[in-house]
């Protein structure tokens, strides 16, 4: 009996999270709409992004390719809101003089978003092949320069080109997030790396990353401090 309670408590409290999480991103699409579908080569940009996964959408193909993969984690997917990532754009001050690689950037919208508000050159890195595909259908349907998206494993990037990386990583695992810091240590002096509710210094023994700034945002899930370094 106490088993049938707990389950239905479970249920109530699953479905509220839903409920919930749907009128955060209506509010979401609805600031949107209005801070940046002004700009009519945006708003046709991201409707076609949209309407691309209206049957499939980007939380499913995420889960269907880890499943594939048998991951552990299905749900190891998130995406920036937009008014989020120009919270984080001005904190870090972001450029036309930038080059900013988005590791994972799933279907690609803030990377869109950068190049065409920020005006940045921008390399969108993710490992499930449809986000890849797609992003660059759209990429080609709008004849857009200065956005690149790759299919590659980001433990192997090449970043020399890079001179600031954004790392929305609050889904990897430890171990995985071990490697990547390995891997950014080798960055060049003065690329700057943002991240997502932790500073790479909590996984290096011997910090090689000074911390610029910190500052809170809000995330689908709720608000989270957001970190930006330095390499040094």
């Amino acid at each position: 009996m106490f088993q049938q309670f707990k389950s239905l408590d479970e249920i109530v409290y699953l479905t509220w999270i839903k409920l919930k999480v749907i009128v955060i991103n209506f509010i979401e699409f609805m600031r949107v709409i209005f801070h940046y579908y002004g700009e009519l080569k945006f708003l046709k940009i991201d409707l076609k992004l949209i309407i691309s996964y209206f049957f499939n959408n980007p939380y499913q193909v995420s889960k269907q390719f880890l499943s594939s993969k048998r991951s552990k984690n299905l749900y190891a997917y998130g995406e920036t809101p937009l008014t989020t990532l120009e919270l984080i754009a001005k904190e870090c001050q972001l450029s036309v003089r930038d080059t900013v690689f988005e590791l994972g950037c799933g279907r690609g919208r803030t990377c869109f978003w950068l190049h065409h508000f920020i005006g940045c050159q921008v390399v969108g890195i993710d490992y499930v092949p449809q986000f890849i595909e797609r992003a660059n259908e759209v990429k080609a349907l709008f004849h857009l320069s200065g956005i690149e998206f790759r299919l590659e494993n980001f433990l192997e990037t090449n970043f020399s080109r890079a001179t600031i990386i954004y790392l929305y990583g609050s889904c990897y695992s430890t171990s995985f997030i071990k490697q990547l810091v390995s891997h950014l240590e080798t960055l060049p002096l003065g690329t700057k790396v943002v991240t997502v509710s932790y500073p790479l210094t909590n996984y290096q023994k011997k910090p090689s990353f000074n911390l610029l700034k910190q500052f809170p945002a809000k995330f689908t899930w709720g608000v989270a401090e957001v970190y930006l370094q330095i390499k040094k």
